[in-house]
């Protein structure tokens, strides 16, 4: 089975229509395997007609059905992410890792967030820490590298 097929069995399993937008737009984050920018998800599919606004509108369903969790850098960018909807490690229940140089992240989802006891009536709807610190690459590029979250020449792709 192909990536898109296996992104169109697990819409349908969320009860959600399979566009072809969002079809591509799961497959994009299935086959990145790291957290990315709305940039980083349009750039990955200049093929099709899709606008700033559906993309939004895609990513707020699929985060929604929990096929998808998403996390705001300290540089303010969202950027988001697919899990596995069989198992218990997302949304949001494990640390990132952010470039400060590059603004590329990366999901740790081996890592565990703590509990945390929170008032009687209040309802934890997901978790969020963000580990900021400079990246392998960075540290070794001759020259520094500026954070530009809307910037695809800064980025590099860290994806195996």
């Amino acid at each position: 089975m192909n990536i898109e097929e296996i992104s169109t069995q697990r819409l349908k399993r969320a009860k959600l229509r399979t566009t072809r937008h969002r079809v591509r737009v799961l497959s994009v984050l299935e086959l990145a395997q790291r957290p990315l920018t709305h940039l980083e998800i349009l750039q990955s599919i200049p093929e099709q007609n899709l606008d700033r606004v559906t993309l939004y509108r895609i990513l707020a369903s699929l985060t929604e059905a929990s096929l998808v969790h998403q996390i705001q850098g300290f540089d303010g960018t969202w950027r988001f992410c697919s899990h596995d909807d069989e198992t218990d490690k997302c949304p949001g229940g494990h640390p990132h890792l952010l470039c400060s140089s590059c603004g590329m992240m990366w999901c740790m989802p081996e890592v565990k967030l703590q509990h945390i006891d929170v008032p009687e009536g209040f309802h934890v709807t997901h978790k969020q820490m963000v580990i900021v610190g400079v990246c392998k690459e960075c540290q070794s590029s001759p020259r520094p590298r500026v954070c530009s979250p809307n910037s695809q020449e800064n980025a590099h792709n860290k994806s195996n």
